[in-house]
């Protein structure tokens, strides 16, 4: 049957009234394998809301990217209030009046609340930095009844709900022309949804237009003022919203005739077998003594207020919580304390977060559905890749993946075509157990159907299957019972006839008499919590340690606490603390620069040719600027080779390691030329028994710190580290940002190399090496990600310290030299590993 056969007789929208504010005309793109988008045109009118529907994969989201200059067209032309062009980018469309909400929202997860919001404004409406707290609470403001948030938290600490709050109250702020809102209310609740229709109707009232995307076509016809429909790629029209009903929309958003009406399949329709998942007294960090049990061919589900803990409990089960109790899976007890544990006790979890737990970017299709199932597919752990290819493609083809083929990368699908790949992984993993958290969140009509429709086959097959869902519909059509949740507990179990949407709907308000408020993210947060998530933290630490070992040392020696001591101390920890400081650089962009230690050393060798004996202070100036140039000429290599050649940040320094240690042993292949003694005098000179290059150190790592929190560029590189791709689409330049990361890094190794020169007065090839490892060392103990985004100029400059505080006191106990290793490489696992929990235990919490 041709698309025409099944459109409905409805009238065009007429496009004459109004000020087009956002038109799209032939734009058109191609992915290989897939035509994407098909010379798509498209106006949307001022003061008019204009819905865009169609199945996952038809290509929405790829042309509201194109809109806002997040997706690159082949061709066509996008035009924003009267300005046009075939080439948008993010910041000229936000400049020019358009906003977007994207279906995973663009946020920055090291950067706090308030830094997303002012990242994300136009240049002319972002205000100052030191008042970007105060103004991201006023605008949160209006979501105070439904959503408590502190502008202070990290994105990371979010829950999903509250992320999506932050991303519409940003975009809303802007007071865009027009804003996109792609999937907005997926993770909102009902009060949300109510408060994010009232700032949209309040937005158009004013002139502006909104372009809303969503599955849920209740929405659409509840609030939109034109309806376009895509399929496969292609605009199959524009319509008057009152010209077309629910059914109508269906029928044209698949192209077929498809009967939205359904019949409940319950229990008792299905022969059950006997009791297969029992829990006991589960208890947790937010829900207390769980019972329940579900027998085979059952669907229970889990319904309630958000944070009344049923979603805690699901969690536990698949073990992504801790809790105490008793589960049992057959006859067999289990220990779910880990997601691995969980699935080899016979529970499979799908998660409602896919984005962060459930999709692994990066592989393909067929290795993200069989990564459950490997020991189905393996013989004496080799995979065999032809049961792997037959079983995935089968599950494919059940569950309609819209796909070029079962070998490209998942990231690349629609979020509808990622949760079903997500759900295969659940399913082939074969598990008795089977739940599910909001199991069809971001997939359109038909895919829900599908999915319902598996749900049920597994249930048919024996399995025991938990459905947790913000829908009571969903339910209802789902479920043999419905078990409510108030405060942590199970508040009430609906069975038979009372699983339907009014029922549970009821259930859930009526049982809550003390209820949360919906989509909390996190409230105000005590000192302590925010210390413990602080990146000054680890320095803090650092800095105790460092006392600890300092009266240790002077307990057992005269001579520690000594102006002497301290004059040999100190210029080797300036010296280790400008490296670090270099080094913190790279890593807050998730980079490692391996070739600092070499570089050192050529500086060295240079200046023993440009800054040789009884220059001039011209001459010696002008020296130290050619030393920077050449600083900044590596730096911009590593930058090329990472960025341009697109080689692994590891490998490219290495290369340039190599290449730098060579080219400074061929032009001093053994230690020698005399450097000026004058410039050493300058470089070398004391306050006291402090040197005036240590002072240098701190003020470098005090102002950078500033630099990192309170200036556009700082907040750009924790944005770059944190997450490159949503950097972009925020505006951020991250290749540019990358560039002055790595120049940055390879100038600040200029005053190290420096230091280098007084200890040896000679051009010496090699005398930097060993500081390359030691570097990032001293930035990890300090703090530092190796992922990016998170760091301290400070709590690097403090790893130094502790670092220089370690040889020094190992030399002082008489002990073996080798325990300055032991030390050092202790210290840095505990720190890191120290680190890393402590923040774990802060998101979940």
């Amino acid at each position: 049957m041709s698309p025409s056969a099944v459109e409905p007789a409805v009238g065009v929208a007429d496009e004459t009234s109004g000020r087009t504010v956002l038109r799209l005309d032939q734009v058109d793109k191609r992915y290989p394998g897939v035509h994407a988008i098909k010379s798509v045109s498209l106006s949307v009118r001022e003061g008019q809301i204009h819905a865009l529907v169609g199945q996952n994969g038809a290509g929405k989201s790829t042309l509201v990217g194109i809109a806002a200059g997040s997706v690159h067209a082949d061709s066509g032309t996008v035009e924003i209030d009267g300005e046009s062009t075939q080439s948008p980018t993010p910041t000229w469309c936000r400049e020019r009046g358009l906003a977007i909400v994207y279906q995973e929202p663009a946020l920055l997860p090291d950067l706090t609340v308030a830094e997303n919001m002012r990242l994300g404004m136009p240049v002319h409406a972002r205000p100052a930095i030191g008042d970007q707290i105060a103004w991201a609470e006023e605008i949160l403001a209006r979501w105070s009844s439904v959503a408590s948030i502190d502008a202070r938290t990290p994105v990371r600490e979010l829950r999903p709900d509250a992320r999506f709050v932050v991303e519409i109250a940003r975009a809303l702020a802007e007071r865009p022309k027009v804003i996109v809102l792609d999937e907005p209310t997926e993770h909102l609740l009902p009060p949300a949804v109510a408060e994010l229709f009232t700032l949209i109707a309040e937005h158009t009232a004013a002139g502006g237009a909104v372009v809303y995307i969503s599955h849920r076509l209740n929405e659409v016809k509840q609030i939109a003022d034109t309806v376009s429909v895509l399929r496969d790629g292609a605009l199959v029209g524009s319509f008057d919203a009152e010209d077309v009903t629910e059914q109508d929309v269906v029928n044209l958003v698949v192209g077929r005739e498809l009967d939205r009406t359904f019949t409940r399949v319950t229990g008792a329709d299905r022969i059950m077998g006997e009791e297969l998942f029992a829990v006991t007294d589960l208890s947790g960090k937010r829900f207390d003594g769980i019972d329940l049990t579900v027998r085979a061919g059952e669907i229970v589900g889990f319904a309630g207020v958000e944070g009344q803990g049923q979603r805690d409990v699901l969690r536990a089960l698949g073990g992504l919580g801790g809790h105490s109790g008793t589960v049992r899976v057959g006859d067999r007890t289990i220990d779910p304390s880990s997601p691995a544990a969980a699935l080899h006790g016979g529970v499979a979890y799908l998660t409602h977060d896919r984005h962060v737990e459930g999709v692994l970017s990066g592989l393909s299709l067929r290795e993200n559905a069989s990564l459950s199932a490997l020991g189905r597919i393996s013989t004496a752990g080799v995979v065999s890749r032809m049961r792997e290819r037959k079983l995935t493609g089968e599950t494919f083809r059940s569950m309609r993946v819209k796909a070029p083929n079962d070998e490209v990368d998942i990231a690349t699908l629609s979020g509808g075509n990622q949760q079903k790949v997500v759900l295969s992984r659940v399913l082939l993993s074969d598990s008795d157990v089977i739940l599910a958290d909001e199991p069809t969140q971001g997939v359109d009509i038909g895919a829900r159907e599908e999915i319902y429709s598996i749900l049920r086959k597994a249930a048919a097959a024996g399995k025991a299957i938990v459905v947790l869902s913000s829908s009571a519909a969903e339910l209802e059509q789902l479920c043999d019972r419905v078990l409510v949740f108030s405060r942590g507990q199970i508040a009430r179990e609906l069975v038979g006839d009372d699983v339907n949407e009014h029922a549970i709907a009821q259930a859930a308000l009526s049982a809550t008499h003390s209820r949360e408020k919906a989509g909390t993210g996190t409230g105000r947060v005590n000192f302590w919590h925010r210390m413990s998530r602080s990146d000054l933290t680890p320095g803090a630490i650092l800095l105790i340690a460092t006392i600890i070992l300092g009266i240790i040392a002077a307990t057992q020696s005269d001579t520690y606490l000594t102006g002497r001591n301290f004059s040999l101390v100190l210029p080797l920890l300036a010296t280790l603390a400008f490296f670090a400081i270099a080094q913190q650089v790279v890593m807050m962009i998730g980079g490692i620069d391996l070739s600092v230690g070499p570089l050192a050393g050529l500086l060295v060798v240079v200046a023993s040719f440009i800054l040789s004996a009884y220059r001039t202070p011209v001459g010696m100036i002008l020296g130290v600027i050619v030393l920077v140039v050449v600083a900044a000429v590596v730096g911009a290599v590593n930058w090329s080779l990472i960025t341009v050649v697109r080689i692994n940040p590891l490998i490219a320094t290495l290369v340039t390691f190599t290449a730098l240690q060579g080219l400074a042993l061929l032009m001093r292949p053994l230690p020698a030329g005399q450097i000026d003694p004058f410039f050493l005098s300058y470089v070398s000179g004391v306050w006291g028994f402090v040197p005036v290059m240590a002072v240098v150190a701190i003020v470098v790592a005090v102002v950078l710190e500033y630099c990192l929190f309170r200036t556009t560029f700082g907040i750009k590189l924790r944005a770059t580290g944190s997450a490159g791709p949503t950097a972009e689409r925020n505006g951020v330049r991250t290749r540019w940002v990358t560039l002055g990361a790595y120049v940055g890094c390879s100038v600040l190794i200029v005053p190290a190399a420096i230091l280098l020169m007084v200890q040896s007065g000679t051009g010496n090839a090699s005398i930097g090496d060993s500081y390359t490892l030691a570097s990032i060392g001293a930035a990890v103990l300090g703090g530092a990600s190796i992922f990016g985004g998170r760091g301290s100029f400070i709590g690097a400059f403090l790893g130094a310290v502790l670092v220089t505080q370690i040889n020094t006191v190992v030399q002082f106990l008489g002990l073996p030299l080798y325990w300055q290793q032991w030390l050092l490489g202790g210290l840095t696992i505990v720190a890191a590993a120290f680190y890393s929990k402590s923040r774990t235990l802060t998101e979940r919490s």
